[in-house]
């Protein structure tokens, strides 16, 4: 039986393309033409893609180029001499034919194994495109539309169970100013994207363009409506916006404020106290040589967290100021309603922030007292479920950190595509 010898071919075995051999290599001229090899199949007939009649019948050979992923290190120009075929079939309305093979289909100008690097590289890490790009010697475009053709988009949302679901906004890009040409007015556009994730495992399920709650409630209405029913808490940063179109689209699902946003407005209400007070007695901004701007950060810190010598501290800067004692105080009570978790405790911790409140006059705590009181629903959902949006925190920073890494995105498209792409990412489906 007669063995072609190519099969054994050491140049055809480093080049290590599938389904072809290695005809000839030429090396580099200089710096401007790189080293050069000529491929073609190992089959010796094909298939007819009209009739299905194998032929093996030459008609030709034309060579074409194609981008191949680099093989020892440097770039390599692949060309490849191809075989048209004469359709043996008298009654087949195609006379010839060119062969294709996995590794390059029809009319395909990059290898199938260059495809599948580029994507990989795309997926595995949040790199920037153009420098994917760069490396394999596409273009931006190109590598962009493989992206897009190739990674499925559809997470399968409305095939999953969801218990728990997670809202968050962030900035899609920088704002714009634009100008009406009819009236020549100047409109502030902020462009803002939605991240829905579930949060049993963190799964990103979509990413929404847009930051009303009109958005939100359009998203959940096209979802089933057995997907709807099931979800039973819904997690969300302290937007009014987003929890009345929650409230309007799931009737059922109870709504959970994210603790650490709570925290931060009574982080930010001592931080008030504490420059007005600065104010009041010096005129002046806060110093280093003042105690409280000096140990600013000790005054947001867990009060039973802290050590004995900054407890220590913190009582001498305390002693100072009692607005400020009182304004830390209320801190505290805060972060007790916060550790409640049924019903008792909770509205135990409540009665103590709402008596240290009216037992105070300062215009600080009772703003925060206010937006407390009307997320007090939320805020004992959060102590009965522990339910919290710490995991759209965290895909909101895996988002923002393939916005940075690309200099931003102006299609929302190629944004979403490579946010859902991104494969250390819970798969949604």
């Amino acid at each position: 039986m007669h063995q072609p010898t190519f099969d054994v071919d050491a140049a055809s075995i480093l080049f290590n393309l599938s389904g072809y051999r290695v005809v000839s290599a030429s090396p580099a001229v200089g710096g401007e033409q790189p080293r050069q090899v000529l491929i073609e199949t190992t089959a010796t007939e094909g298939a007819c893609p009209s009739c299905g009649v194998l032929s093996s019948r030459v008609q030709a050979r034309p060579t074409q180029r194609v981008k191949d992923a680099p093989c020892g290190g440097e770039a390599l120009e692949v060309v490849v001499r191809k075989r048209r075929y004469a359709c043996r079939e008298p009654l087949c309305p195609r006379r010839s034919f060119t062969e294709e093979t996995d590794q390059l289909p029809a009319r395909a100008r990059v290898t199938t194994r260059l495809v599948e690097q580029v994507i990989s590289a795309c997926r595995a890490e949040p790199r920037a495109v153009s420098r994917v790009s760069h490396e394999a010697g596409l273009s931006w475009p190109t590598v962009m539309r493989m992206l897009t053709s190739t990674v499925d988009l559809d997470t399968g949302v409305d095939r999953r169970h969801v218990r728990h679901l997670g809202i968050d906004e962030h900035r899609f890009r920088t704002v714009r100013y634009l100008r009406d040409p009819d009236t020549h007015a100047v409109r502030r556009v902020e462009p803002w994207s939605i991240v829905f994730t579930d949060l049993d495992d963190g799964a990103i399920l979509d990413v929404v363009d847009g930051r009303r709650g009109k958005v939100v409630t359009s998203w959940l209405a096209a979802r089933p409506r057995w997907w709807r029913r099931r979800v039973q808490v819904v997690a969300l940063d302290m937007s009014s916006e987003f929890r009345a179109a929650v409230r309007k689209a799931l009737p059922k699902a109870r709504v959970s404020v994210d603790h650490w946003h709570v925290v931060r407005l009574a982080n930010e209400m001592i931080t008030k106290v504490r420059r007005r007070r600065v104010w009041e007695l010096h005129e002046r901004r806060g110093r280093a040589s003042d105690a409280p701007w000096k140990y600013r950060k000790l005054l947001t810190c867990a009060g039973d967290r802290l050590t004995v010598r900054q407890r220590t501290k913190l009582q001498e800067i305390l002693a100072e100021d009692v607005e400020l004692a009182v304004a830390w105080g209320i801190k505290e009570h805060v972060r007790q309603v916060l550790t409640a978790t049924d019903t008792s405790s909770f509205q135990r911790h409540w009665a103590a922030l709402e008596r240290a409140v009216r037992a105070t006059r300062l215009p600080e705590p009772a703003a925060l007292f206010r937006t407390l009181r009307a997320w007090r629903r939320e805020l004992l959902t959060f102590c009965r479920t522990r339910v919290t949006n710490a995991r759209t925190e965290a895909a909101n920073l895996t988002v923002k950190t393939i916005k940075r890494v690309g200099r931003g995105y102006r299609n929302h498209r190629n944004y979403r595509c490579r946010i859902i792409g991104y494969a250390p990412r819970p798969i949604a489906a």
